[in-house]
């Protein structure tokens, strides 16, 4: 073998991935940004409001980017499988970072009263139906450029790249917020992040632009097979692991929300301790998070996937109270072995999703079948988490009410584990492999 040939493959492998990982890690600083920053913005918008009414109508509106998060899916996932992974990943970028930057130039409630919380809406919106379209392509990017005995740690960059995001964004808010004074931060202060989604996304949208049409799609191109109805395929003939890829996905995708991404509102507008505090304890779950996704797609090229999933949700089950306790009622040091331990289970659980969930599907319809089943569950589970949780405090006054929501979302994602382990032993008796 030609040492050049191999050279040039492997950096066209680190070409692809850097492709994926940014313009996902662009993708994701953008939509998280607001979340840690609800605690300001419902002061910007939603003055009229106070305590944790005026936080539970930012959260709303962090949720409600969720609920086009879906027809998202269905736009962009169907032209992935039309048109190509390439051309959406540009697309997508693009509006994404549009709308993000938009946000940071929005007057607040006190200049131009209602308009400015409706335009905030709007803005989510658009930024909902970008990000139902990240999800699909990226993973079937990764997946169809990857090699056999590498395609989970090769797919663990798509997962890993969006905590990186979170954890960026986590990190600029504490800096942010424990170096501005108060009154700055509410005026200015807080549209700086906001603001660095257009250079950020410029930069993604060029390298995506550089990149390869994966193999899978150009061969399927090559030989005329590119699906014409890849949404009316997927669920005619895939409902069934619409199903259980949207409930073992929930593990992660909501878990993450119900757990290391509200810690800033928790301690912000539920404790009553600085945001900062709260800033500084994400970042610190998420980087371990990061790393422990790493990990686990690493595990999953030595372990059925679906297996160190289901060891993941398990894992979160079982630490759920006993972690919440020590964030409510511990120091430092207990917070931080709580973030810990949320991290190490977490990263289990979305390390081999995207090669798991890749395998499921015929690469005719894998973008749409991906796209699907990720933003349903964050529409129905994860992103409303923050608003749930905050709720169920609200209703209850029990502390603990966003553990009880997380061993719940557990419970369904074995649920939904189960059924692709089944799925996959009895697609190894008869033989067929759809990702072939």
């Amino acid at each position: 073998m030609n040492p050049t040939d191999t050279t040039t493959r492997s950096t066209g492998k680190v070409k692809i991935i850097a492709a994926a990982a940014i313009g996902n890690f662009v993708e994701w600083y953008d939509f998280a940004i607001y979340g840690y920053f609800s605690p300001v913005l419902a002061t910007v918008f939603f003055p009229e409001s106070t305590g944790l009414s005026g936080l539970l109508a930012t959260l709303a509106v962090f949720g409600a980017a969720f609920v086009l998060r879906p027809v998202g899916a269905l736009i962009f996932g169907n032209l992935g499988d039309r048109r190509g992974r390439r051309w959406v990943l540009s697309v997508v970028i693009l509006t994404m970072a549009g709308a993000t930057s938009l946000i940071g130039l929005l007057p607040s409630y006190a200049s131009v009263g209602v308009p400015a919380p409706l335009a905030l809406v709007t803005l989510r919106l658009i930024q909902g139906l970008s990000a139902g379209g990240e999800f699909g392509g990226a993973a079937s990017l990764l997946f169809e450029h990857s090699v056999p005995g590498k395609r989970g740690l090769f797919g663990s960059a798509q997962p890993a790249s969006i905590v990186a995001a979170l954890a960026v964004s986590a990190g600029l808010g504490s800096a942010l917020t424990s170096g501005m004074s108060t009154d700055f931060l509410h005026s200015t202060g807080w549209r700086i992040p906001f603001l660095l989604a257009f250079p950020l996304g410029a930069v993604g949208w060029f390298i995506r632009r550089g990149i390869d049409e994966t193999p899978a799609f150009t061969r399927m191109q090559e030989q005329g097979t590119v699906s014409e109805r890849p949404l009316r395929e997927v669920f005619a003939s895939q409902w069934r692991l619409i199903l259980a890829g949207t409930a073992a996905l929930v593990s992660w995708t909501a878990g993450g929300y119900a757990t290391l991404q509200f810690l800033p509102a928790f301690f912000g507008g539920v404790l009553h301790r600085p945001l900062s505090a709260g800033l500084t304890a994400s970042l610190v779950g998420l980087s371990a998070y990061a790393v422990f996704i790493v990990f686990g797609g690493w595990l999953a090229d030595r372990i059925a996937g679906w297996k160190v999933m289901t060891a993941g949700a398990v894992g979160l089950a079982v630490v759920a109270i006993p972690c919440y306790r020590l964030i409510i009622h511990g120091g430092t040091a207990q917070i931080g072995t709580a973030v810990i331990l949320f991290a190490v289970f977490l990263g289990l659980t979305a390390g081999p999703t995207t090669t798991v969930l890749s395998e499921l599907t015929p690469g005719s319809i894998r973008s749409s079948y991906l796209s699907i089943v990720y933003a349903i569950a964050n529409a129905a589970f994860g992103g409303f988490a923050p608003y749930i949780v905050t709720a169920l405090i609200s209703s209850t006054g029990n502390l603990l009410s966003p553990s009880y929501y997380l061993i719940a979302l557990q419970l369904c994602a074995v649920a939904g584990l189960a059924a692709v382990g089944v799925h996959n032993h009895r697609r190894s008796r008869t033989g067929s492999d759809p990702a072939a």
